[in-house]
């Protein structure tokens, strides 16, 4: 069943009936700290759903959302959709020049985001609790090389939100990683596209050593200034580079990083397809575990001697699809940008839904050149950012991709219709996501 957006009903209940103006109470206030509630909720009208404003408000959910109910196995799930998080793109500037970079590829110019601009945004925002917004500095540029970069980030901060930044690294230096640390960034993340010298030049064109120390200067401010930052590293796997990969995720371990992430290359250029590891994966994508693999469900147990033959027969046999430790629903038909409330804002003022679909570029995937056109919902210098969210079509479109109400387009083949995001044959109004990489778990949403 596809999912709904329903509005808010008297004493807080979801509604998508019309209700009596006679019936209209106001909303009924919750307690602080509600137990979580067990038993039936109350039955209303046929298409109507009550739910107490108590156990909405346990579920995170306040007066002014707007309220998304999904069918699931386990039964129905509702959640707020809500606006959570907000990539933004100071510059297209970089100070490199790295092989699988779309800026390569696409004809989106060059550009800083004025200062201006960026409080206009910060201005925009919905009201909501301090913490509850996580402004990401990324984008298809380098953020240090904006002149006001820490400007953006004090402001950020300034309004309570949260802070965080993707960077190559090259540009951290003592002062900045303490800089950094000080302004109260939450979270670092490096590119390390490479685990030894020779893998990491050729992604990069760059030493490997500056990006290290871009990480240890990091970490040494986060220890000197005992700021509670979290640092990893992302890597974008490909041919050329994949057997050097451990050696990254050796060196998060020996620096005490929290995290690493490593996703597929997104190939903008011939090259990069020919480098690409998803030849496999993206065929899975169009197919239910089901149809091909059994699936495997395995309680967790002592990894020892005696159980050497079971976690072989596990995790060391070939490809299980999805993983028996991963949610499956996070996988396939899947986008993280809609469903956890995420938009990017590019250096110009435009809004996206997500990051692919901030600038046209070409991608080449199965043998085919698509173009992926950009579609912009709003632009902050016209409209708050809490309106755009809410646009009725822009509403409309992040149902559709909760839903995935799109053909398989990525592995279907051959269909003038795939070689663009503009159209497709379920006659999906544009932008159709069928094709998406980030949506089938093969590119990971920085």
């Amino acid at each position: 069943m596809s999912p709904s957006i329903l509005p808010r009903g008297p004493l807080g209940q979801p509604r998508n009936t019309p209700a009596d103006p006679a019936s209209e109470q106001p909303t009924a206030s919750a307690p602080e700290a509600p137990e979580p509630r067990a038993g039936p909720l109350p039955r209303g009208v046929a298409g109507t759903v009550e739910v107490p404003a108590d156990v909405l408000n346990a579920a995170g959910i306040r007066p002014d959302d707007t309220v998304v109910f999904e069918a699931v196995p386990e039964g129905v799930r509702l959640t707020a959709d809500r606006l959570r998080r907000v990539y933004v793109e100071p510059t297209t500037r970089c100070n490199l020049d790295c092989v699988m970079c779309v800026r390569r590829a696409w004809a989106g110019g060059v550009g800083d985001m004025p200062l201006e601009r960026f409080r206009l945004l910060l201005a925009g925002l919905p009201d909501a609790p301090a913490g509850e917004f996580s402004l990401v500095f990324a984008g298809y540029g380098e953020p240090l090389t904006h002149p006001e970069l820490f400007e953006m980030i004090r402001a950020t901060r300034d309004r309570g939100h949260r802070a965080e930044l993707i960077t190559n690294g090259f540009r951290v230096d003592r002062a900045t990683a303490r800089e950094l640390a000080l302004l109260g960034v939450a979270q670092v993340t490096v590119s390390v596209d490479g685990g030894d010298q020779a893998a990491f030049a050729s992604m990069r064109g760059a030493q490997l050593a500056g990006a290290l120390a871009g990480i240890e200067a990091l970490v040494d401010a986060r220890l000197h200034t005992h700021a509670k930052m979290a640092i990893g590293v992302a890597a974008v796997a490909t041919r050329r580079n994949v057997d050097t990969l451990p050696e990254v995720i050796d060196t998060a371990r020996r620096l005490g990083l929290e995290f690493v992430s490593i996703s597929n290359v997104v190939p903008h250029t011939a090259e990069m397809a020919a480098e690409a590891l998803t030849g496999s994966a993206t065929w899975a994508s169009s197919f239910l575990a089901e149809g091909w693999q059994p699936r495997l469900r395995v309680a967790r147990f002592d990894a020892a001697e005696s159980t050497r033959a079971l976690a072989s027969a596990v995790w060391g046999g070939g490809l299980t699809y999805p993983s028996p430790h991963i949610d499956p629903g996070g996988w396939r038909d899947h986008c993280r940008f809609v469903r956890e409330g995420m938009l990017a804002v590019s250096w110009d003022g435009r809004a996206a839904p997500c990051l692919s679909l901030l600038h046209t570029h070409p991608e080449h995937v199965n043998g085919q050149t698509r173009e992926v056109r950009s579609w912009t919902v709003g632009n902050v210098d016209r409209l708050p950012l809490g309106k755009i969210w809410r646009d009725p079509a822009y509403a409309s479109f992040r149902l559709r991709v909760r839903a995935f109400d799109f053909p398989p387009c990525l592995t279907c083949g051959g269909c003038p219709l795939t070689e663009s995001n503009e159209e497709d044959c379920y006659q999906t109004p544009f932008p159709s996501c069928g094709a998406c990489l980030w949506a089938q778990g093969l590119v990971l949403c920085p």
